[in-house]
């Protein structure tokens, strides 16, 4: 299976953003499926994210694709009606500590620290993805060189 077209591949390469290479993010892919299923059997939903699947409420895995921790995944809690509600309360009332927003971001707290427990237990080397990557707030970073588990 090919994950980058030759055409994407070349353009980030002259761009200075190459991605990893095949084998690499055949590998990601390998632990965003182990980690899916680690997480269905502890009950939540999640599938491994995919440019053309529509997002869905649950978790989210994406697989790293470029830079330094390349065939790493992100896991990422959704909940767009809280989101939503959320964002519409910071937009409407011009308040950036909306009780709205509040309880959004401590949901998404809370779920952090539950997938970082669920996957340790599995046997995976969770972190809070703030630790490797400042943008991800929110986000588990579950490492490449992780074992595999059962």
């Amino acid at each position: 299976m090919t994950y980058i077209d030759p055409e994407s591949r070349a353009k980030a390469q002259a761009h200075g953003h190459p991605y990893a290479s095949e084998e690499t993010i055949a590998a990601g892919y390998d632990l965003a499926g182990r980690v899916c299923r680690e997480l269905h059997h502890a009950g939540l939903p999640a599938y491994v994210e995919r440019p053309e699947a529509p997002k869905r409420p649950g978790v989210w895995v994406e697989v790293d694709t470029q830079g330094e921790c390349a065939g790493g995944i992100y896991v990422r809690w959704s909940a767009p009606e809280l989101a939503e509600a959320g964002m519409r309360a910071v937009a409407e009332r011009q308040d950036p500590a909306a009780p709205e927003w509040k309880q959004y971001a401590e949901v998404v707290r809370l779920m952090q620290t539950a997938m970082i427990g669920i996957l340790r237990l599995a046997g995976f080397t969770a972190v809070r993805a703030e630790e490797v990557d400042d943008v991800a707030k929110g986000d588990v970073y579950v490492h490449a060189d992780t074992p595999l588990s059962s």
